[in-house]
């Protein structure tokens, strides 16, 4: 297959910023090539999309309603369609895509005609608001309006300004002019700038400091060559630095975090796709790379990330720079990859992975089971908080390319909480209060008998009768003619728990019974209640609290309708699996209605299978629990004994090395890929140790 060569278009926003990628744009004006494979696209490139022309707009379908009232959280997302308008123009290819966080609506400038019936290049501008889901182009903009270009940069900085840098232009010229756009005015300028100017190049990166005093640019492409250099604009004083050696790249995104310039995807020279990350340290100019090599060890169920030539920590799998479509977007410390289908690949897996710049660390959000992007070809990405905005076409077999190339025609909101993205700058959620903050000082507040006004009950933890979640609802006393053992008292506040949980403020006004005495009993595990509390008190989930009582937690945030509570419990959840607690979290995920959660750790209970199904955990599931987590198989399952799991993974059914009892075997299924097998094989060699006392003899 053919390898791509594309131009990249930027955006960033502050805080948060996200970048996509746009299909090829060579120096003149573009042709679309006859071989469909060159539609493939490369980490950090895609197809663009167009502008609209002066005076149209489009009005998305009001089917955007997806919001489940019970926790307040989205949905599994649906791409929503575009009511088209026949003034559309031309798609408008390797434009800019900027998300203004102070009023959600995106904003795209240039690109060039990707239908080929003019070889026109834009210099309009379209917004479209997430509210209303309404794009318009704006009518007449004034000042000094730059000429059409493509391939350039697009930055949010403050008080409602875009700030565009580079480019080409139609006659191939690489520019290194600087425009700023006035969203309020709309109003073009041109500032002077001091310094020595930059080359001008194309597809190239920029990014914001976290002070957003100073506008990074990096890389780029400059005729036939891929620039290696990182300088600096100052925007008080609008003087340019002096470049510093960085890394060769092109198509690649950019963010700043920690005093480092952090890059991912891209193209190198030779048009390879690298999968490192590489960083520049602004404090000390010294450049370093992060390595994730795949099946360093046969049998290796993670990446492996190497730094230098020596092995460091693991993470989940990286995604994979030479498959699908990579769109990334930056919020705080994390980055988030939507890896989507190539437009002529329609085959490849999809994920939504995050990579945390603190711990150095991909996890997995969702995976090609959850696949949200078939049936379009996305083309950019914004992000305005927690929810990500993909802006696409849909595909149509009988078209030229499978794509419709000529309309913007769907918008993908994702909702990131859906998938445990904490609503934080990091995904990492807190696990103790802020020093001096009011949290902090209210925590301490917890449990303490002197100043309490009122008393929680609980199910004692050791005991082993009912009083586990259930769906039967989180105030129901069960057989009234059997006794209810009783834990300890839980000294709490009235007027704490009225501000932070609604269930509670509702028992209040209406005078219940546990007004009146003071005194109320939930039926749940003691911890588990504890850990309730202990959050409406501090917002936070003590890092004591196991995953099996975050799991737990989990259904009690349902059944509250306590949407911070369930977002802090699936981001804890998702880093937690093991043979032990398994089916216990995919049991909890199925009575809060988690599909995402549920689907995770049904995977890896089949991965797992000889060891789940002789854990504590898995034996404690009712009759009616086991056969349900036995359907999460698909109908082509098989069961693959013992070390007919190595076999099966390299095309050998023979049951040489299979023994008798043996607990590796795994459940497979379609959906099973080599990642998977070597999961398996990593547990084979694991040893008795991990069953935690709970296999059977």
């Amino acid at each position: 297959m053919a390898e791509p060569i594309s131009p990249v278009f930027q955006f960033s926003t502050l805080p948060a910023q996200a970048s996509g990628q746009s299909m090829p744009a060579p120096s003149t004006p573009p042709q679309i090539p006859s071989t469909p494979g060159l539609l493939q696209q490369s980490a950090g490139t895609v197809f663009g999309t167009p502008p609209t022309a002066p005076n149209s707009s489009f009005t998305l379908s009001p089917s955007a309603s997806f919001v489940d009232g019970a926790a307040g959280v989205a949905g599994p997302p649906k791409a929503l369609a575009v009511v088209p308008d026949p003034t559309y123009p031309p798609c408008a290819a390797n434009a800019s895509v900027t998300m203004c966080p102070e009023d959600r609506k995106i904003y795209i400038f240039g690109g060039f005609d990707f239908t080929m019936s003019t070889d026109e290049l834009f210099n309009s501008v379209m917004l479209i608001d997430t509210n209303t889901y309404k794009a318009t182009s704006i009518k007449e903009p004034s000042g000094t309006i730059p000429s059409g270009r493509h391939g350039h940069t697009a930055t949010y900085w403050k008080d409602g300004k875009l700030i565009i840098f580079g480019g080409e232009n139609e006659r191939g010229v690489f520019l290194n002019d600087l425009y700023v756009f006035d969203l309020r005015t709309l109003t073009w300028s041109s500032p002077s700038t001091y310094g020595r100017k930059p080359v001008g190049r194309s597809r190239h990166a920029a990014c914001l400091s976290e002070c957003g005093k100073r506008l990074y640019f990096c890389g780029g492409f400059r005729q036939h060559t891929v620039m290696s250099d990182i300088f600096c604009l100052d925007l008080e004083t609008m003087t340019w630095s002096d470049s510093r050696q960085f890394v060769a790249r092109y198509d690649h995104v950019a963010t700043v975090h920690n005093e480092k310039v952090w890059i991912f995807g891209g193209l190198t020279q030779d048009m390879g796709r690298p999968s490192e990350v590489i960083w520049f340290d602004l404090r000390t100019s010294a450049v370093a790379s992060l390595r994730f090599d795949e099946g360093i060890n046969e049998g290796d169920d993670e990446d492996v990330l190497r730094i230098g030539n020596g092995r460091s920590r693991r993470g989940t799998p990286n995604p994979d720079k030479r498959a699908g479509t990579h769109f990334y977007a930056f919020c705080g410390s994390t980055v988030i990859d939507f890896m989507t289908h190539g437009p002529a690949i329609h085959n490849t897996e999809t994920s939504i992975t995050s990579f945390d710049l603190t711990e150095l660390r991909w996890r997995t959000l969702a995976d090609s089971t959850c696949d949200i992007f078939s049936g379009n070809a996305w083309a950019y990405v914004a992000l305005s908080g927690t929810t990500a905005f993909l802006l696409g076409s849909a595909l149509y077999p009988e078209s030229q390319y499978g794509i419709e190339h000529e309309v913007i025609c769907r918008i993908l909101p994702i909702d990131l909480k859906y998938y445990g993205a904490a609503p934080k700058q990091s995904l990492q959620p807190p696990t103790v209060p802020k020093p001096e903050s009011l949290n902090a000082d209210i925590s301490t507040l917890f449990d303490d008998r002197e100043t309490s006004d009122f008393v929680i009950t609980a199910i004692p933890d050791d005991h082993d009768g009912p009083g586990s979640t259930s769906a039967a609802g989180p105030d129901s006393a069960g057989d009234p003619t059997q006794p209810i053992p009783v834990s300890d008292p839980i000294y709490v506040h009235a007027l704490i728990l009225q501000t932070r949980w609604p269930h509670f403020k509702r028992l209040t006004n209406s005078r219940m019974r546990e007004y009146h005495r003071k005194r109320m009993h939930i039926p749940e595990k003691c911890s588990t209640v504890r850990a309730l509390l202990y959050y409406l008190y501090s917002d936070t989930i003590a890092s004591t609290v196991s995953v099996v009582t975050v799991a737990k937690l989990l259904v009690l945030s349902n059944m509250y309708a306590l949407p911070r509570l369930r977002d802090l419990c699936i981001s804890r959840i998702q880093d937690g699996f093991d043979v032990a607690n398994a089916p216990t979290i995919w049991e909890c995920a199925k009575i809060a209605q988690e599909d995402v959660l549920r689907t995770s750790a049904a995977r890896f209970c089949l991965r797992h299978w000889g060891r789940v199904v002789r854990s504590k955990a898995f034996r404690g599931l009712s009759k009616v629990a086991m056969l349900e987590i036995c359907e999460e198989v698909d109908l082509e399952g098989q069961v693959v004994m013992g070390w007919d799991s190595h076999d099966h993974r390299h095309g050998d059914r023979s049951s040489a090395g299979a023994t008798e009892g043996d607990t590796s075997g795994a459940m497979l299924d379609d959906a099973t890929s080599e990642a998977d097998m070597a999961m398996v094989e990593d547990v084979d060699s694991d040893g008795e140790a991990e069953f935690d006392g709970d296999s059977a003899t």
